[in-house]
Parts: C-alpha cells; structure tokens; sequence
C-alpha cells in the first residue's frame, strides 16, 4: 500500500492582538501603494503649486484676452490719460524726455524714457545706434517723436521697473504713475496660452487624484 501524505497541521488561531496587527500592516501597505502611484500629501502639494502659478500668472491670462483695440492715450497737446487703464493695450504719440534708462532683459535690451508732457514712461527696443560704445557707456536716446502701442501698466503693476520710476522721477522732478511696453498687443504671447493650459490640466489631475486618494483612506479606515 502507498503511504498516505501526512496530514497537515491544524492553523493556530490568532490572537486578538495578532489579528490588529495584521489588519493594520495590510492596511499600511495599501496606503504605502495606491493604485495609481501618488499619494494625497503628493498631490496636494502639486495642486497648490499649480494654483499658485496660475494666480501668479493671472495678469498675463488676462490680458492676452483683453480687446484688440487701443485706448488712444493722445499726443502732443493733447494727452487723454484719463482714459488709461492698467494691463489694456494702448497706444500714444509724443516726444522722448532727453535721458533714458537702460535695461537688458531675458526678452531682449530695451530702454525706458518719459513721454514729456505726461505721467508716462515707455520702454522699447534699443536702435542699433544706441548699442554700447568701446567704453560700455550707453549714448543719449533718439530724440524723434514716436507713435508707440503695446501694454499699459500702471505704477502698482509693474514693480519691477520700481527703481527706474525713482530715477526718473529723481531727475525730472515729475511725477510717473504708467509705463507703456512698447510692441506687445494682446493674444500675441502664446506661451501664456500654453502655460496656462497645462498648469490649469495639471491642477485638475492632481485634484482628482487628491479626491480619489482621500477617499480611498476614508473607506479603509
């Protein structure tokens, strides 16, 4: 006769104390790994770093959907800056104070003058002819009058020229409340649309996955 394979030993029950343990090592290991890889402490700092560039951002948002057509600020004699507007596309014509400032930016080296007559600064492009000489001095800016579009800013919204107000206000003894950035209409950044489309996706994804996650530890527990 063919030997009977021994019977198999009989489970040992668990202790009250055992079982908790185990129940909580699964449940720790669950939480360890979600199923979609990201936990809520994750995502919710995903979440807050997305909406935080999207608020950020929010002026840039909106005027790349602002209306297409200037505000007429006026020209010599004739200056309507009462219709001024911050972060709206404008344009204006006028005469250049006398000096200017000049500042090199990731978009490119540009120079601040005022606009006699006006509250008003503009930055634009630098000429050929206002390159550095072999000394690295600057020269006087044009002095032609202009006709000049782009973003009006006022003082309170563009805190990075804060030192250029000061200068010129130093030197001319006027008072300067806007800065027009020359040759920047509305819709014409289309990293702003990019930027904000992917930021304002990512925001959404990690708030689901924050939702899901959250709710998946409420059920567990």
């Amino acid at each position: 006769m063919s030997e009977q394979p021994p019977a198999p030993e009989p489970t040992k029950p668990q202790t009250p104390e055992e079982e908790r343990e185990r129940f909580i090592a699964e449940l720790e290991k669950d939480v360890r790994r979600p199923g979609v890889g990201v936990l809520p402490p994750v995502a919710a700092i995903a979440l807050c770093g997305a909406l935080f560039l999207l608020v950020w951002m929010r002026a840039d948002f909106a005027y790349f959907v602002s209306p297409r057509d200037p505000i007429e600020l006026g020209a010599e004699g004739d200056y309507h800056l009462e219709r001024a507007a911050s972060n709206r596309y404008a344009q204006v014509h006028g005469v250049p104070s006398a000096r200017g400032w000049y500042v090199d930016e990731a978009e490119g080296s540009f120079v601040i003058v005022g606009v006699n007559d006006t509250p008003l600064l503009l930055r634009r492009v630098t000429f050929p002819d206002e390159a550095r000489d072999q000394a690295g001095k600057r020269p006087q800016p044009r002095q032609n009058p202009f006709f000049a579009r782009g973003r009006l800013l006022g003082r309170e919204d563009a805190s990075r020229y804060a030192d250029v107000f000061g200068q010129y206000e130093a030197w001319s003894g006027a008072k300067a409340t806007w800065l027009l950035l020359a040759e920047q209409p509305p819709g014409a950044d289309r990293s702003t649309l990019l930027y904000g489309s992917f930021l304002s996706v990512f925001a959404l994804v990690n708030a689901w996955l924050l939702v899901r996650g959250l709710v998946g530890r409420r059920k567990k527990a």
